[in-house]
């Protein structure tokens, strides 16, 4: 019988997680209400966000389009390299519109979060102060409240620290600076309070 000696391996190589380990995702999650009424729902969040225009859900429905558990956005952005250079690049983003489905650790990758008016939204959130007020929820994640801008102004969008982002009804040219409007108000918030994520 013979003994083949063994051989030690560096112990860089220990470092490294099992192959079956998976690595925490580094993509944010933006969080829209479930609400029908909202101008932002699951049918619509790609065109808004994504493609910079405004479509009606209702529009969406009579192409047929159907509602998704959760979509992903390809956020296209400029990147200024080291030497000067803009890169053009993709950063993918979650939209959900069922915030208690996300499992304790997925909290952490919370960006921003649509808000529709009425407290009740943030039901079984993480942050909610007793008397249910979402101030706190506001300190982690930054809020956004999309309105035509004729609307009335919700009294509690007023009171809170939200960014109000204003439709026009048919200037459809005025989406896109709006839209931008968010990205910017976004990456602001991130560089501050989420720069291990991918943005």
């Amino acid at each position: 019988m013979r003994f083949i000696p063994c051989l030690l391996l560096p112990a860089v190589s220990q470092a490294r997680p099992p192959p079956n380990q998976k690595k925490g995702s580094r993509t944010p999650i933006v969080i829209i209400p479930a609400a029908t009424t909202s101008l932002i729902t699951m049918l619509n969040a790609k065109d808004l966000l994504q493609d910079l225009k405004f479509v009606t859900s209702e529009e969406k429905k009579k192409q047929g389009i159907q509602r998704d558990n959760e979509v992903l956005l390809q956020r296209r952005k400029d990147q200024i390299q080291p030497g000067g250079a803009t890169l053009s690049v993709t950063v993918p983003y979650r939209v959900i519109d069922q915030p208690l489905k996300l499992a304790p650790q997925d909290w952490d990758r919370v960006v921003a979060v649509f808000v529709q008016g009425p407290a009740w939204q943030f039901k079984g959130w993480p942050w909610l102060l007793p008397d249910g007020s979402p101030v706190d929820i506001f300190a982690k994640i930054r809020a956004f409240h999309l309105k035509y801008d004729e609307q009335k102004m919700d009294p509690n969008v007023q009171k809170w620290d939200v960014t109000v982002l204003e439709l026009s009804h048919h200037k459809r040219h005025l989406d896109r600076p709006m839209f931008l409007k968010f990205w910017e108000t976004l990456d602001r918030y991130m560089v501050k309070h989420k720069s291990h994520l991918r943005f």
